[in-house]
Formats: C-alpha cells, sequence, structure tokens
C-alpha cells in the first residue's frame, strides 16, 4: 500500500496553512440579503470565498466570482466539464466545544474546528489533488471546474445562480459526504408547523437555529408551577443535563446531523415530554408525545421503507413559543416510493387535532445515478486502487451539491467505520484521512478525465 503522508511531504506544510486560514474564518450565514450585493450572506462568508479564490489565483488557476454567492476555479480545455463541488460556509457553532471552534487545535492526528469534516477539509484535500495534477502538467480531456459555494447549509442560493449562468456539467462529483462512493441521496424537505393553544402555564419556548441540526438546547418558562423537583428526577432518569432559574427549565441534548436525528438527544423534544406532564397544552403534547422518539415518522403516519434507501427520517429542529403561538421547523428525509403529497396530506390532517397547519417551505428530490454508470465506477476505481477496500456504492439520509446535477454524485471524505461529527461540537477531521482522500481524488479525476 502506498505511504500517502510520504508522498504527500512536500504539499503538507502549505496544505495545512490554507487549511487553517479557511477554518479560522468563521463563515456562518449571517442573514441573507441580496440588496448587499458585496457580501449576500455577509462579511465571514466573502471572505471565505475571497480566501479560496486567492488560493486559486495563488497557484495558477483561472479564477470567477460569481456575484459574490459562489466561485470556481478552472483548468484544462474541452466541450465537456467535470464539476467538483465543494462549499465554504458552515453551521453554527452551539453547543460546548472544547476548544474554540474557529481556532484549529491538532491533537494527534484529528484537527478539531467548525467545518473540519464539513466541508473545509474535504474541499482543501480535493483543491489539492487538483493542484497536484497541474504541477505535474495533466492534461485532462474537458474543463475541470471547482466550485465554492457560499450557501450549501442554508438554501443553496448560490449554486442556483451558478447554475442559471452556466448549466449542466456532464460530470461531478462533491467530496462532502462519505467513501467509497455515494449513487443515491434522500428527498428533502423543510415544513413550518404553526398553531395556536389557550394555556397559560407555558409562558415561551425556544430551540434550534436551523432545520438540518439536531437541536442541543432548549429554554421554556413557565408560571404558577414549581417543578424543580419533578425536572431534576426527569433529568436524572434520562441521563440529561440541565437546570432550573426560578421559572426558567433548560435542557442540554445533544447535537447532530439532520439526516441522522436518531444519534443525537433532542433538547426540545425531552423539554416537552416532561412539561407535556403537568401542563395541558397543544404544542406540549404534539412534541412531547408524538415527534418525541418518533425518528422515523411512525407515529405521525408518514414512515415508508426502500430497501435501496432505506427508511424516511424527521428531525423536529427549531421551536418558537410565545403569546399562546407556536411554530416548529421539521426537516423530512425520504427514499424512493414515497408520495410526497400524500404523506404531506396525511400529516395535515394528522395535525389538525392539534389546532396546528403545515406549510411546505421547500422540498428536493431524491437523487439517483446508476451504480454501473461511468462516473460511479471511475470514482469506485480509484477508491478502490487506493485502499484495497471493494466496498459497494451506498446511499445516504444526507443531501450534498450533488443532487442539483442529473449526473453527479457524493465521495468522501469519511471513510468506512470513521467518526463523523459534522454539525456536532468539536467537530474535527482526520489528518490523515485527509491526505489518503486527495490522492484517491486526484486519481478519481484522472479516471474520469483520460
Amino acid at each position: 500500500m502506498r505511504d500517502f503522508n510520504r508522498e504527500f511531504k512536500p504539499y503538507y506544510d502549505r496544505f495545512m496553512a490554507d487549511y487553517k486560514s479557511l477554518l479560522r474564518i468563521p463563515s456562518v450565514l449571517d442573514e441573507f440579503n441580496p440588496n448587499n450585493v458585496d457580501a449576500p450572506f455577509g462579511l465571514n462568508i466573502r471572505a471565505a470565498l475571497d480566501k479560496m479564490l486567492e488560493i486559486g489565483e495563488r497557484d495558477g488557476f483561472k479564477t470567477v466570482n460569481v456575484d459574490n454567492y459562489s466561485g470556481f476555479i478552472e483548468y484544462g480545455e474541452g466541450d465537456k466539464v467535470l464539476l467538483i463541488l465543494g462549499h465554504l460556509d458552515v453551521v453554527p457553532a452551539t453547543g460546548k466545544w472544547t476548544n474554540h471552534p474557529f481556532e484549529p487545535t491538532i491533537v494527534g492526528d484529528r484537527i478539531y474546528a467548525r467545518g473540519s469534516i464539513d466541508d473545509k477539509g474535504p474541499l482543501i484535500a480535493c483543491y489539492y489533488a487538483l493542484k497536484r495534477l497541474k504541477d505535474n502538467d495533466f492534461k485532462p480531456n474537458m474543463k475541470i471546474r471547482f466550485f465554492f459555494g457560499c450557501d450549501e447549509e442554508t438554501g443553496s442560493r448560490g449554486l442556483h445562480k451558478y447554475y442559471q449562468k452556466y448549466g449542466e456539467c456532464d460530470y461531478g462529483f462533491s467530496p462532502d459526504a462519505d467513501f467509497p462512493v455515494i449513487y443515491a441521496e434522500k428527498g428533502i424537505s423543510k415544513e413550518t408547523i404553526t398553531g395556536a393553544t389557550k394555556d397559560s402555564a407555558l409562558v415561551s419556548f425556544r430551540s434550534g437555529t436551523v432545520s438540518n441540526v439536531v437541536p442541543d438546547i432548549a429554554t421554556a418558562v413557565v408560571k404558577d408551577l414549581n417543578l424543580e423537583k419533578e425536572f431534576k428526577e426527569y433529568l436524572l432518569s434520562n441521563n440529561l443535563k440541565g437546570e432550573v432559574n426560578g421559572n426558567e427549565y433548560k435542557v442540554y441534548g445533544l447535537a447532530a446531523h439532520g439526516s441522522t436525528p436518531e444519534i443525537g438527544i433532542n433538547a426540545a423534544l425531552h423539554l416537552t415530554r416532561f412539561l407535556s406532564k403537568y401542563i395541558d397544552n397543544e404544542f406540549l403534547d404534539l412534541c412531547g408525545n408524538y415527534f418525541f422518539n418518533d425518528f422515523y415518522g411512525e407515529k405521525i403516519g408518514i414512515d415508508h421503507l426502500d430497501n435501496e434507501m432505506g427508511k424516511v427520517s424527521n428531525n423536529v429542529a427549531v421551536f418558537d413559543y410565545s403569546d399562546n403561538k407556536y411554530s416548529i421547523i421539521t426537516n423530512i428525509r425520504y427514499p424512493k416510493g414515497f408520495d410526497f403529497d400524500e404523506k404531506m396530506n396525511i400529516l395535515r390532517t394528522f395535525l389538525k387535532k392539534f389546532n396546528a397547519e403545515l406549510r411546505v417551505d421547500s422540498n428536493s428530490p431524491y437523487h439517483y445515478v446508476p451504480k454501473y454508470s461511468h462516473l460511479v465506477q471511475a470514482l469506485l476505481k480509484a477508491y478502490r486502487d487506493n485502499t484495497g477496500d471493494n466496498s459497494e456504492p451506498i446511499s445516504i439520509g444526507g443531501g450534498t451539491y450533488a443532487r442539483d446535477f442529473k449526473n453527479a454524485v457524493a465521495f468522501g471524505n469519511v471513510f468506512p467505520g470513521e467518526q463523523a461529527d459534522m454539525h456536532m461540537p468539536d467537530e474535527f477531521a482526520n489528518i490523515s484521512s485527509l491526505i489518503k482522500g486527495s490522492f484517491i481524488y486526484e486519481d478519481a479525476i484522472k479516471n474520469i478525465c483520460d
């Protein structure tokens, strides 16, 4: 087997410097403002885009800024286009971190920082694959375009603007997921549930920030109730942490990616579960007794299983309650065979008993590229040649940029069996895995473009 670290040594110092420079930029969406033409996603995301384009220009690539919504570098000539799809934005650094989330910290082989694995690490590893090919005078038979998105986590408006200008690609992959290669991604939808109550005991409830993260902190304010003893017993029996400060109750959970709500601890659903035992309130009943631990939509009637792509998942993510009105944002991910309109009508009927309504905010259908296509097989060969692992292509619940193009898939950089803490506190990447992935990406580009 190749000694990847030794082969990468001439590039290591520059690679780490570029990687850390990106990680130090807190490229979280402040506010989308299309009227701010210089920085529609905020100054920090604009700074990350500028930094990546600066790196590309330094290394002699053609660079293009797409209206400050995104950018790309380009290498090679030809009528066809290979599009590599990475993103520079990150989710908020919520929860308790051991070290500062935007000051990269190396412990052994791990580098800890928000964005280290989603997606700045894989992006820079793949960039260095393209850089080595250029340095070695590789002549592809098509254009290679490396796209840098600015809002993958919050709506992909930058990608859509790119698509309006440049259209489809002939081949594409996104270094923003798992190896060996992902040929199918579940459909992803975002819903808002709104309702009203007549209860006077629950004053307010807040939890969550974005739809694709399991909320790890929830806060409720009640009146005319002293539940401190019962609350502490609930925390103890459920192995949870929390606190009481007068009429304010707080639960700490565990953040996780919205595609895998079952591996997180939803602080909001635990707090509503507790309060629903003492307060007669439709919001608490819905969340605490029906959404609670219903990761696959079984209690609410939207469950579905596809033998190839797996089960439906439902992340109940953002909660806002005040003045007896509430809103809940959910993130549903679904496989082939899921009749979206029918299931949403079932959910609407179910919600009527809680005096609630459903609005579908967005819906991206599932994405599927055949396993035996040239693209999937070219990527799979690069992975197998460099690892000796003959694992088969896989399907995931997460969504990547690949789903916006007919012939694009997600490809690395998390290896089978590797821990992936994307969207969680103390997010990290294994440096040796990024280096190995860089060589896999290099061979993948050659397999497609030779």
